[in-house]
């Protein structure tokens, strides 16, 4: 008797764990699609990319509703980068120098400053994303547009091709899940 109560409370515990949401995962979705929001309402700018964010807002609206938080993650980051590039290519600002004393060299640094080549970055992403969707045999037809859309604009708008290179692997992150 003692046994079967104890497997049937180690069942319940375990039915109740599994069904259980990462709270944190649906909190960071929610956050980025009312972010999403926000900038939608304001977007503006070229069509085709407008259109575009759409498409991947009412992905990610639909991913959230059916809790795929993960995937609705990552396409609310991937349709933010497609209105923040139908806006048109970012202003870049030169970075503070350092101030005197000991810094070290590591971090990110930024778009702008001395030393930094957009154009390299911009045509490493794209290459990655190319790469990436070659690799995971990816089968949505936006990200080979988006891959191929950040290629023709790698010389002209830099800025704007490395945008659409990263929506297309956020994309990608979303359709494998990791």
């Amino acid at each position: 008797m003692k046994r079967a109560f104890l497997g049937a409370l180690v069942l319940l515990a375990g039915l109740s764990l599994a069904q259980q949401a990462d709270y944190r995962m649906e909190a960071r979705a929610a956050l980025a699609l009312s972010q999403l929001e926000r900038v939608a309402g304001l977007a503006g700018g070229e069509e085709k990319l407008l259109a575009w964010a759409k498409e991947v807002k009412a992905r990610a609206e639909k991913s959230h509703e059916a809790k795929a938080y993960f995937k609705a993650l990552r396409e609310a980051q991937a349709a933010l980068l497609l209105y923040r590039a139908a806006q048109g290519e970012p202003k870049l600002k030169a970075r503070p120098q350092a101030r005197m004393g000991f810094h070290h060299g590591f971090g990110p640094k930024g778009w702008g400053g001395k030393g930094v080549d957009l154009r390299a970055r911009a045509q490493a992403v794209s290459d990655r994303a190319e790469k990436e969707l070659a690799y995971y045999r990816g089968q949505d037809p936006l990200v080979k547009d988006l891959v191929a859309e950040a290629k023709n604009r790698l010389e002209k708008e830099p800025g704007r091709a490395w945008m659409l290179a990263r929506a297309a692997l956020a994309l990608i992150s979303a359709e494998r899940g990791f």
